[in-house]
Protein backbone atom coordinates (compact mmCIF):
# COMPACT_ATOMS: atom_id res chain seq x y z
CA UNK A 1 0.00 0.00 0.00
CA UNK A 2 2.43 2.16 -1.32
CA UNK A 3 0.09 5.04 -2.31
CA UNK A 4 -2.76 5.19 -0.04
CA UNK A 5 -4.39 7.42 -2.55
CA UNK A 6 -4.46 5.15 -5.63
CA UNK A 7 -7.63 4.37 -7.08
CA UNK A 8 -8.44 2.42 -10.09
CA UNK A 9 -8.85 3.22 -13.77
CA UNK A 10 -11.32 6.39 -14.08
CA UNK A 11 -13.48 3.63 -16.14
CA UNK A 12 -13.81 1.35 -13.03
CA UNK A 13 -15.18 3.88 -10.75
CA UNK A 14 -18.67 5.39 -10.66
CA UNK A 15 -19.30 9.30 -9.51
CA UNK A 16 -22.43 8.81 -7.30
CA UNK A 17 -24.42 10.48 -4.50
CA UNK A 18 -24.41 8.10 -1.31
CA UNK A 19 -27.54 6.51 -0.20
CA UNK A 20 -26.60 5.20 2.17
CA UNK A 21 -23.70 6.32 5.15
CA UNK A 22 -20.70 4.41 4.41
CA UNK A 23 -17.03 4.64 4.97
CA UNK A 24 -14.21 5.68 2.55
CA UNK A 25 -12.32 2.29 1.59
CA UNK A 26 -9.04 4.69 1.47
CA UNK A 27 -9.24 6.87 4.74
CA UNK A 28 -11.85 5.62 6.65
CA UNK A 29 -13.76 8.90 6.44
CA UNK A 30 -17.75 8.95 6.88
CA UNK A 31 -19.53 9.70 3.59
CA UNK A 32 -22.95 10.77 4.99
CA UNK A 33 -26.10 10.35 3.18
CA UNK A 34 -26.58 12.83 0.02
CA UNK A 35 -22.78 13.34 -0.22
CA UNK A 36 -20.99 12.71 -3.42
CA UNK A 37 -18.27 10.06 -4.03
CA UNK A 38 -16.82 7.55 -6.12
CA UNK A 39 -18.46 3.67 -5.75
CA UNK A 40 -16.15 0.70 -7.57
CA UNK A 41 -19.04 -2.13 -8.66
CA UNK A 42 -16.33 -5.05 -8.68
CA UNK A 43 -15.61 -4.77 -4.74
CA UNK A 44 -19.10 -2.37 -3.89
CA UNK A 45 -16.76 -0.25 -1.69
CA UNK A 46 -17.11 3.48 -2.09
CA UNK A 47 -13.92 6.49 -1.41
CA UNK A 48 -14.26 9.74 -0.89
CA UNK A 49 -13.77 12.29 -4.00
CA UNK A 50 -10.66 13.68 -2.71
CA UNK A 51 -9.14 11.95 0.67
CA UNK A 52 -8.38 14.53 3.63
CA UNK A 53 -5.10 14.96 4.12
CA UNK A 54 -3.28 14.25 7.53
CA UNK A 55 -3.52 10.88 9.28
CA UNK A 56 -6.54 8.50 8.69
CA UNK A 57 -9.23 6.89 10.88
CA UNK A 58 -7.41 3.80 9.91
CA UNK A 59 -4.27 4.93 11.40
CA UNK A 60 -6.07 5.02 14.39
CA UNK A 61 -6.96 2.23 14.85
CA UNK A 62 -10.91 3.07 14.03
CA UNK A 63 -12.09 -0.13 12.72
CA UNK A 64 -14.09 -3.44 13.23
CA UNK A 65 -11.54 -6.58 13.80
CA UNK A 66 -14.96 -8.37 14.07
CA UNK A 67 -15.17 -11.54 16.49
CA UNK A 68 -13.98 -15.04 15.92
CA UNK A 69 -16.18 -17.52 15.31
CA UNK A 70 -19.44 -15.19 16.08
CA UNK A 71 -21.40 -16.31 12.61
CA UNK A 72 -20.58 -19.75 13.65
CA UNK A 73 -21.24 -19.46 16.87
CA UNK A 74 -24.51 -18.15 15.97
CA UNK A 75 -25.90 -20.84 13.60
CA UNK A 76 -25.17 -23.42 16.30
CA UNK A 77 -27.35 -21.07 18.98
CA UNK A 78 -30.02 -20.94 15.92
CA UNK A 79 -29.94 -24.78 15.56
CA UNK A 80 -30.37 -25.60 19.08
CA UNK A 81 -32.62 -23.41 19.92
CA UNK A 82 -34.46 -24.53 17.19
CA UNK A 83 -34.21 -28.12 18.34
CA UNK A 84 -34.93 -27.60 22.25
CA UNK A 85 -38.64 -25.95 21.24
CA UNK A 86 -39.53 -28.82 18.32
CA UNK A 87 -38.51 -30.76 21.45
CA UNK A 88 -40.32 -29.51 24.33
CA UNK A 89 -43.69 -28.81 22.14
CA UNK A 90 -43.15 -32.49 21.24
CA UNK A 91 -42.37 -34.19 24.43
CA UNK A 92 -43.83 -31.14 26.62
CA UNK A 93 -41.72 -29.24 28.89
CA UNK A 94 -40.58 -31.78 31.26
CA UNK A 95 -40.52 -35.11 29.11
CA UNK A 96 -38.62 -32.88 26.65
CA UNK A 97 -36.11 -31.42 28.27
CA UNK A 98 -35.11 -35.15 29.80
CA UNK A 99 -34.84 -35.83 25.94
CA UNK A 100 -32.72 -32.50 25.66
CA UNK A 101 -30.00 -34.37 28.47
CA UNK A 102 -30.02 -37.63 27.26
CA UNK A 103 -29.42 -36.99 23.67
CA UNK A 104 -26.61 -35.33 21.75
CA UNK A 105 -27.10 -32.47 19.15
CA UNK A 106 -27.49 -33.79 16.07
CA UNK A 107 -23.43 -33.77 14.07
CA UNK A 108 -24.61 -31.37 11.84
CA UNK A 109 -25.56 -28.94 14.67
CA UNK A 110 -22.11 -29.68 17.02
CA UNK A 111 -20.08 -29.14 14.18
CA UNK A 112 -20.92 -25.70 13.99
CA UNK A 113 -20.00 -24.98 17.99
CA UNK A 114 -16.71 -27.12 16.98
CA UNK A 115 -15.95 -24.42 14.15
CA UNK A 116 -16.95 -21.51 16.64
CA UNK A 117 -14.46 -22.73 18.81
CA UNK A 118 -11.66 -23.57 16.52
CA UNK A 119 -11.63 -19.70 14.97
CA UNK A 120 -10.70 -18.57 18.40
CA UNK A 121 -8.65 -20.94 18.78
CA UNK A 122 -6.66 -19.61 15.76
CA UNK A 123 -7.31 -16.08 16.31
CA UNK A 124 -5.55 -16.37 19.63
CA UNK A 125 -2.85 -18.15 18.27
CA UNK A 126 -2.18 -15.35 15.78
CA UNK A 127 -2.50 -12.80 18.48
CA UNK A 128 0.82 -11.09 18.83
CA UNK A 129 2.21 -7.68 18.54
CA UNK A 130 2.48 -5.99 15.11
CA UNK A 131 -0.19 -8.26 13.52
CA UNK A 132 -3.82 -7.27 13.06
CA UNK A 133 -6.52 -10.37 12.59
CA UNK A 134 -9.43 -9.47 10.92
CA UNK A 135 -12.54 -11.89 11.89
CA UNK A 136 -15.61 -13.67 10.51
CA UNK A 137 -15.26 -11.46 7.49
CA UNK A 138 -18.30 -10.75 4.72
CA UNK A 139 -17.69 -10.67 1.32
CA UNK A 140 -20.11 -8.54 -0.60
CA UNK A 141 -22.18 -10.29 -3.09
CA UNK A 142 -21.87 -13.58 -1.72
CA UNK A 143 -23.18 -16.12 1.24
CA UNK A 144 -19.81 -16.75 2.40
CA UNK A 145 -17.61 -15.56 4.42
CA UNK A 146 -13.48 -15.61 5.47
CA UNK A 147 -12.69 -16.89 8.84
CA UNK A 148 -9.44 -14.60 9.65
CA UNK A 149 -7.53 -12.39 7.25
CA UNK A 150 -3.98 -11.74 9.19
CA UNK A 151 -1.94 -8.72 8.10
CA UNK A 152 1.05 -9.07 9.43
CA UNK A 153 5.12 -8.21 8.78
CA UNK A 154 5.32 -11.10 6.94
CA UNK A 155 2.70 -10.46 4.54
CA UNK A 156 -1.26 -10.72 4.15
CA UNK A 157 -2.54 -14.17 4.79
CA UNK A 158 -6.55 -15.87 4.20
CA UNK A 159 -7.16 -18.65 6.96
CA UNK A 160 -9.87 -20.79 6.92
CA UNK A 161 -9.99 -22.87 10.27
CA UNK A 162 -11.04 -26.60 10.38
CA UNK A 163 -11.25 -28.64 13.18
CA UNK A 164 -10.81 -32.04 11.75
CA UNK A 165 -9.67 -35.25 13.29
CA UNK A 166 -7.05 -38.24 11.90
CA UNK A 167 -3.23 -38.10 9.75
CA UNK A 168 -2.96 -35.58 8.03
CA UNK A 169 -1.25 -36.38 4.16
CA UNK A 170 -1.44 -36.44 0.10
CA UNK A 171 -2.36 -39.38 -1.71
CA UNK A 172 -2.63 -39.99 -5.55
CA UNK A 173 -6.62 -40.37 -6.01
CA UNK A 174 -8.66 -43.22 -7.24
CA UNK A 175 -8.88 -44.39 -11.08
CA UNK A 176 -11.59 -42.09 -11.18
CA UNK A 177 -9.38 -38.94 -10.49
CA UNK A 178 -6.64 -40.55 -12.38
CA UNK A 179 -2.92 -39.67 -10.84
CA UNK A 180 -4.26 -36.73 -9.29
CA UNK A 181 -2.89 -35.69 -5.57
CA UNK A 182 -5.58 -35.66 -3.17
CA UNK A 183 -5.66 -34.37 0.47
CA UNK A 184 -6.63 -36.69 3.47
CA UNK A 185 -7.24 -36.52 6.83
CA UNK A 186 -7.64 -39.99 7.94
CA UNK A 187 -9.95 -41.61 5.72
CA UNK A 188 -11.70 -38.19 4.34
CA UNK A 189 -11.12 -36.51 1.30
CA UNK A 190 -10.76 -32.72 2.03
CA UNK A 191 -9.49 -32.03 -1.47
CA UNK A 192 -12.19 -29.92 -2.05
CA UNK A 193 -11.02 -27.49 0.78
CA UNK A 194 -8.39 -26.05 -1.17
CA UNK A 195 -10.65 -25.52 -3.88
CA UNK A 196 -13.01 -23.59 -2.11
CA UNK A 197 -10.50 -21.11 -0.91
CA UNK A 198 -10.31 -19.64 -4.47
CA UNK A 199 -13.00 -17.25 -4.20
CA UNK A 200 -11.51 -15.81 -1.29
CA UNK A 201 -8.43 -15.02 -2.25
CA UNK A 202 -10.19 -13.35 -5.07
CA UNK A 203 -12.11 -11.90 -3.37
CA UNK A 204 -9.13 -10.20 -1.27
CA UNK A 205 -7.43 -9.75 -4.01
CA UNK A 206 -9.96 -7.38 -6.04
CA UNK A 207 -9.92 -5.13 -2.86
CA UNK A 208 -6.27 -4.61 -2.61
CA UNK A 209 -6.05 -4.09 -6.33
CA UNK A 210 -8.69 -1.84 -6.57
CA UNK A 211 -6.28 0.71 -4.40
CA UNK A 212 -3.03 0.10 -5.38
CA UNK A 213 -2.09 -2.33 -3.12
CA UNK A 214 -1.42 -5.49 -5.00
CA UNK A 215 0.31 -7.48 -2.31
CA UNK A 216 0.70 -10.97 -2.66
CA UNK A 217 -2.29 -12.91 -0.36
CA UNK A 218 -1.00 -16.60 0.94
CA UNK A 219 -4.31 -19.49 1.53
CA UNK A 220 -4.01 -21.16 4.56
CA UNK A 221 -5.87 -23.84 5.60
CA UNK A 222 -5.14 -24.11 9.78
CA UNK A 223 -5.71 -27.92 11.16
CA UNK A 224 -6.66 -28.00 14.65
CA UNK A 225 -7.35 -31.56 16.01
CA UNK A 226 -5.21 -33.20 12.98
CA UNK A 227 -1.92 -35.51 13.80
CA UNK A 228 0.84 -34.42 11.41
CA UNK A 229 3.14 -37.57 10.40
CA UNK A 230 7.29 -36.66 10.36
CA UNK A 231 6.76 -36.24 6.26
CA UNK A 232 4.01 -33.50 6.58
CA UNK A 233 3.00 -31.74 3.65
CA UNK A 234 3.48 -27.80 3.74
CA UNK A 235 1.28 -27.34 0.44
CA UNK A 236 -1.72 -28.77 -1.18
CA UNK A 237 -2.62 -26.93 -4.66
CA UNK A 238 -0.91 -23.95 -3.61
CA UNK A 239 -2.73 -23.58 -0.35
CA UNK A 240 -0.36 -23.43 3.17
CA UNK A 241 -1.32 -26.10 5.55
CA UNK A 242 -0.89 -25.61 8.95
CA UNK A 243 -1.47 -26.07 12.56
CA UNK A 244 -1.94 -23.12 15.30
CA UNK A 245 1.64 -23.16 16.31
CA UNK A 246 3.01 -23.08 12.84
CA UNK A 247 0.72 -20.98 11.59
CA UNK A 248 2.21 -18.18 14.51
CA UNK A 249 5.30 -18.92 12.75
CA UNK A 250 4.02 -18.27 9.52
CA UNK A 251 2.97 -14.63 9.90
CA UNK A 252 5.97 -13.66 12.22
CA UNK A 253 8.37 -14.57 9.53
CA UNK A 254 10.52 -12.55 7.16
CA UNK A 255 8.79 -9.06 7.24
CA UNK A 256 7.75 -8.01 4.01
CA UNK A 257 5.62 -5.33 4.28
CA UNK A 258 6.38 -2.26 6.14
CA UNK A 259 5.19 -1.41 9.73
CA UNK A 260 3.67 1.71 9.19
CA UNK A 261 1.57 0.34 6.28
CA UNK A 262 -0.22 -2.78 8.23
CA UNK A 263 -2.55 -1.14 9.83
CA UNK A 264 -3.84 1.30 7.00
CA UNK A 265 -4.01 -2.02 4.83
CA UNK A 266 -5.92 -3.65 7.47
CA UNK A 267 -8.29 -0.63 7.85
CA UNK A 268 -9.03 -0.80 4.46
CA UNK A 269 -9.80 -4.71 4.48
CA UNK A 270 -11.81 -3.91 7.45
CA UNK A 271 -13.94 -1.64 5.06
CA UNK A 272 -14.38 -3.71 2.15
CA UNK A 273 -14.72 -6.96 3.75
CA UNK A 274 -16.90 -6.17 7.08
CA UNK A 275 -17.74 -8.18 10.16
CA UNK A 276 -20.71 -10.98 9.10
Amino acid sequence: MTDRRATPAATELRRFRVKFAGTCVLCGALLREGAEGLYHPKTKTIRCLACPAGPTKFEAGHFDVGTPGASALGEYMRRKDMRETETRERWGNRLGGLVLTIFRPPQATRAWGDGARGEEEVAAAVGVPGVITLNDRRVPGTRGNIDHLVVSPAGLFIVDAKNYHGIIRIRHGRASFGDEERLYIGRRDCSHLADNMTWQIRAVQYVLASVGAPYPVTPVLCFLSVRWPLNSPDWFRGVRLEGPRSLRKLVMGMPTIDPSVIVRLAGTLATALPPK
